[in-house]
């Protein structure tokens, strides 16, 4: 399942002096996607103060595909790749609003259910874990046979 986690428009100041959206900025966007990646999972930030559980990134690949200009409405495209057991990982596609299906940049980021005293991984908890194996499996059941993923730690 991919859902729409991220919108806006790459102003003129985000641009670098080579004319195109400055990495620093593709970040900013996909920091604010995973976010709401992870509440449609059920996690509530607003949560974080009461459990002092949270999130840690701990990888991040960014494939650059398409030059985003000043002026551009972008999208992003989150879904859930992988399970692990204190672990998430995660694709966000960065489009053109008007072009879905052609990805200016593509990131694949781990996330790690986090303890904020102790800092130290926790296992995901259930009713997250119930929500990212539901979102798998609708994207096996949409996309052609191929291997399942695997859940590990």
């Amino acid at each position: 399942m991919e859902w729409e986690t991220a919108r806006t428009v790459a102003y003129p100041w985000q641009c670098d002096s080579m004319g195109h959206f400055a990495t620093q900025h593709y970040m900013k966007v996909f920091d604010d996607a995973t976010y709401h990646l992870l509440g449609h999972l059920g996690f509530a930030l607003s949560d974080v103060t009461r459990t002092r559980r949270g999130w840690a990134d701990v990888s991040h690949s960014i494939e650059y595909c398409r030059e985003v200009l000043a002026g551009d409405l972008l999208l992003v495209l989150s879904s859930v790749e992988r399970i692990g057991r204190t672990s998430i990982t995660y694709k966000s596609r960065l489009t053109r609003a008007a072009e879905k299906d052609k990805n200016c940049a593509v990131l694949t980021g781990v996330a790690v259910h986090f303890d904020l005293e102790r800092r130290v991984a926790l296992e995901l908890p259930a009713d997250i874990r119930a929500a990212a194996r539901r979102a798998l499996h609708v994207e096996e059941l949409e996309q052609p046979a191929q291997d399942a993923p695997t859940e590990s730690a």
